[in-house]
């Protein structure tokens, strides 16, 4: 049974206490004794505060249904209840573990809530109750990650090692004859992924926590986690690449020749196979924006030369890296994303945290005959 049946049903029962009593002191043409006084005013009383539970929490469901529309349709999704497309965002909650949170963080309530899958008075004072008041907060269907963005394959996996094989791209050779031997392809090594841990945790004190969204707290939790994640891939890439190729002036250039020798390396089908991994620092440099006969001010940045550019701090600073992500990397997943909630007695203060176990292993090897490429683009 839910919170709002639950609360429904004692409404019930005390309406039909304060009701009988009435109606006994109605038959017999008297007044109530003080006692059924004080029985009729507590149900009257508690009645009162169920009706402004019920409220908060219907006004919570209705919050979830906005919230599982706005998902839809970030998502281009129909709106479902129940199930997980295969190609979802790994960091996405769902509207119904969404909603469950949001119940938790109201009843202050311990809790588990797997992302696929109160008090209306703030305290003012120890004593003080003062007004309600409300949060306002955008909530987002999963933050930006590299690896969604770039197409690299997931993989759910029960343990938190996994094994991936490296191997070094094979190269052009010419045909043989009849009863020729093929050349042979060997350049293979074994290789491990050790998942790990990501993850955000928010202590919130009985007065912060009134009104509490839990969109606008696992919306932050999320992004760290998205962060997080994106700096593992991006430095495990960059560790692949190896030595940079060395400073040209023409940096367009060789960040041009960079993304031809990946889509030759990686025999990729199109440059919108590639992603272009930027510091920020360093973006404008892959393209001048002074206009020629086309779009001015606030034109869209998103790609270069048909790759993906993808800005990110975790980036190395001074260089690009361009890489196949599709070809070259795999995301493992041995727990989807979930939110804990627990609540210590003592002090009121209720903790939410945010993880996922997963981790990236690279299955091809990089630098110039890889599939990802580091270029030199500030050094003189």
């Amino acid at each position: 049974m839910s919170i709002i049946d639950t609360l429904k049903t004692r409404r019930a029962e005390l309406a039909a206490e304060a009701t009988k009593i009435a109606e006994t002191a109605h038959v017999h043409k008297r007044d109530l004794s003080s006692g059924e006084e004080q029985r009729f005013d507590a149900a009257i009383a508690e009645v009162e505060k169920i009706d402004e539970r019920l409220a908060q929490l219907e006004g919570s469901e209705k919050r979830a249904q906005e919230i599982e529309q706005t998902y839809a349709t970030l998502q281009g999704q129909p709106v479902t209840r129940g199930g997980t497309p295969a190609d979802r965002h790994p960091l996405a909650f769902s509207p119904q573990s969404l909603d469950a949170l949001q119940m938790a963080l109201d009843s202050r309530s311990a809790g588990r809530f797997v992302a696929a899958d109160v008090e209306q008075r703030a305290a003012l004072a120890t004593t003080t109750y003062g007004a309600p008041r409300a949060w306002g907060s955008n909530v987002t269907s999963g933050p930006r990650l590299l690896h969604v963005a770039a197409g690299v394959p997931q993989q759910p996996v029960d343990a938190v090692l996994a094994q991936v094989p490296n191997l070094t791209l094979p190269t052009a050779s010419a045909s043989v004859g009849e009863n020729v031997s093929l050349a042979e392809y060997a350049a293979s090594t074994a290789g491990s992924v050790t998942l790990a841990r990501f993850g955000r945790w928010t202590d919130l004190s009985r007065e912060s926590m009134v009104g509490t969204d839990a969109g606008a707290i696992v919306g932050m939790h999320q992004i760290g986690c998205a962060k997080d994640l994106d700096k593992v891939l991006i430095d495990a890439v960059e560790t692949a690449a190896g030595a940079a190729v060395a400073f040209t002036a023409d940096v367009p250039a060789a960040v041009r020749k960079a993304m031809a020798a990946v889509i030759d390396n990686t025999a990729a089908g199109d440059a919108s196979d590639l992603v272009i991994m930027v510091h920020p620092d360093n973006a404008a440099l892959l393209q001048d924006v002074s206009p020629i006969g086309g779009q001015t001010i606030a034109e869209g940045f998103q790609k270069f030369s048909g790759a993906l550019v993808y800005p990110s701090s975790a980036a190395n600073t001074g260089f690009v890296t361009v890489a196949n992500l599709k070809a070259g990397a795999r995301y493992f997943e041995a727990r989807g994303l979930v939110t804990e909630t627990d609540t210590a007695i003592k002090t009121g203060t209720l903790t939410v945290a945010t993880s996922v176990i997963g981790g990236y292993g690279l299955g091809l090897v990089g630098g110039a005959s890889g599939f990802a490429i580091m270029v030199d683009v500030v050094t003189p």
